[in-house]
């Protein structure tokens, strides 16, 4: 008991310490791959952020080019040059001239001149009513730049956007006024070459700013230009299709990143993308940042589903590795404590066995030295007693051999010396020769032998020795078990390849839960009835052993009825 103990402690000792060694590699996966993902998440918003920094710097230079247009046309005919210029640049959609008390003056709200000018009054037609919607709301937080690459494009536009406001605030002594207007709206086709305004070449000085409007669900852009002194204000409607297909270039899928990037608008759907795969409406965003000049769009970047699967595939294996060690160490502990276990098992089986036989071995000793001492010293007259006593002598003597037998073949069994001399024999004429010397045997035990099956004579190859052994064990389990039965069957069935011998017992029979287990060395059923007697528990262990040594099985079948039935099956002799 202090043995198993110890054997489970070390056990518990190995155990614990190899979980614990588990759990720990484990969360380590688990960190590191969190590690990872918020590194290539952090990686993909920098790339994003310079996407998205590179189309604001893109807007804005389109932006302020337009509003230096705005600037520079000379104020006589503005309606008819604001016309002009919507039909000769592509990136206006419409043009307008509010004046302040009055409101919208072009185009006239009461007679548009074609639906898109309607659409157009319609869509801004809040903005025209009041003055304070002029200016664009403030941004919230989330509209800032993030740190990083886009940080540093955002700090560029505004860099360039401050040099261009010096630009507008000095004089110009380089340049005529003429190549200076040529200068700020050739990015833009068609525009019409403005005269100089002001004094000195300076176009005229005045507010101008951009305002982000929503109608219809859709995002539009509105630059107006307030000369000062006048209370005209004056500006265009940017075509956003063809802002757009211009910024398409910004979006660019980096070499070797693996993601593919997409334009989102303001509703959340995907305007235009570009990478290795096809980004769908369901897939989830790596990192998006936000457009400053163009409110509520962003750009987003997107892992590809199959790539992010196998980038999981070292912490997987990591985890395969770790899961394997782990049971490969309990495995190993556990098969070291069944070892033990059994080794245990078995130490404690063979001093049972021991004892068993030296009681088994000091039963018929002890009979034939006292029936011998008591015919040596010349007491016992009578024929008939001294013909029994020789009789029990010789009976015991016949257990003892049986016994000796039984002991050297479980040693030979055990190490693999048991050889075999196979021979022919005739089984009918060998089984009524064994069966006639075990005849007393059974009528002292009550047992009646019936005999059934094939008559003609069966030729088989064996082991006479192995043989007998194999049918003296299962007699003397069925003499020692089921006396009370009072009859045993011996049933011989001939096929063309097997012979079948069944010898069936009307005992108690064994327990469902015992029936395999009886053939195991050392096993006994743990019952009233076996407990009664002696035995070493080898007998059926070395009888099936012996029978699979002669090329044949056998096995246990329960019997119709009650009590026990052992199928023995030989090959028959070829030929």
């Amino acid at each position: 008991m202090n043995k198993s103990k110890l054997i489970i402690l070390a056990w518990l000792l190995l155990l614990i310490p190899t979980l614990l060694l588990g759990v720990g590699a484990l969360r380590l996966l688990r960190s590191e791959e969190a590690r990872l993902a918020s590194s290539g998440r952090a990686a993909a918003r920098d790339r994003v952020g310079a996407i998205a920094g590179n189309i604001d710097l893109a807007i804005g230079e389109v932006q302020d080019g337009l509003l230096e247009t705005l600037r520079t046309l000379p104020q006589d005919d503005l309606a008819g040059r604001l016309e002009a210029w919507k039909r000769e640049n592509p990136l206006v959609r419409n043009v307008f001239v509010w004046q302040q008390g009055r409101g919208l003056r072009f185009p006239d709200p009461e007679r548009p001149a074609s639906d898109e000018e309607m659409a157009f009054v319609r869509r801004y037609l809040p903005l025209f009513a009041t003055q304070s919607d002029w200016q664009e709301p403030p941004r919230d937080a989330a509209t800032t730049a993030p740190a990083g690459p886009a940080a540093e494009v955002s700090s560029i536009l505004a860099e360039r956007r401050e040099l261009r406001q010096l630009a507008k605030q000095a004089p110009a002594a380089s340049a005529p006024p003429a190549d200076r207007a040529a200068e700020a709206t050739a990015p833009f086709a068609g525009a019409p070459a403005p005269a100089p305004q002001g004094q000195a070449g300076r176009p005229p000085s005045g507010r101008s700013a951009w305002r982000s409007w929503y109608a219809d669900d859709q995002l539009h852009l509105l630059g107006w230009f307030a000369p000062a002194g006048s209370d005209l204000r004056y500006g265009v409607e940017v075509e956003m299709m063809a802002l757009l297909s211009r910024l398409l270039g910004n979006l660019p899928a980096p070499a070797g990143s693996g993601e593919s990037f997409a334009l989102l608008d303001g509703n959340g759907a995907i305007f235009h993308q570009n990478g290795p795969f096809e980004v769908q409406p369901d897939f989830r965003p790596l990192a998006a940042v936000p457009i400053a000049s163009l409110p509520h769009w962003q750009v987003a970047a997107y892992a590809d589903p199959a790539a992010a699967g196998s980038s999981g595939g070292v912490v997987l294996i990591g985890t395969l590795l770790v899961g394997t060690f782990i049971v490969a160490i309990l495995l190993g502990g556990s098969l070291l404590l069944w070892q033990a276990w059994r080794h245990q098992r078995e130490a404690r089986q063979k001093t049972s066995f021991v004892s068993s036989v030296s009681h088994e071995l000091k039963t018929p000793l002890t009979t034939i030295r006292m029936y011998a001492e008591l015919l040596g010293e010349g007491t016992i007259r009578e024929p008939d007693k001294q013909k029994r006593y020789l009789t029990t002598i010789i009976r015991e003597s016949q257990r003892l051999t049986r016994l000796v037998n039984n002991v050297l073949d479980f040693a030979r069994l055990e190490q693999g010396r048991r050889s075999y001399r196979f021979e022919p024999v005739e089984l009918g004429g060998f089984l009524e020769q064994l069966f006639e010397r075990q005849a007393l045997r059974l009528a002292e035990a009550g047992l009646q032998l019936e005999r059934s099956g094939a008559a003609e004579d069966l030729h088989i190859r064996t082991d006479r020795d192995a043989l007998e052994q194999i049918l003296l064990n299962l007699l003397d389990n069925a003499i020692k078990y089921a006396p009370g039965g009072q009859r045993l069957q011996l049933d011989l069935a001939g096929e063309p390849r097997w012979i079948r011998l069944r010898l069936r017992d009307f005992g108690p029979g064994v327990p469902a839960a015992h029936r395999e287990r009886i053939f195991e060395k050392f096993h006994r059923v743990d019952a009233s009835l076996t407990a009664e007697r002696q035995g070493s528990g080898l007998g059926l262990s070395i009888a099936r052993q012996l029978a699979a040594g002669l090329g044949g099985s056998l096995r246990y079948l329960p019997a119709e009825g009650g009590g026990s039935c052992f199928e023995l099956t030989l090959p028959r002799e070829e030929g």
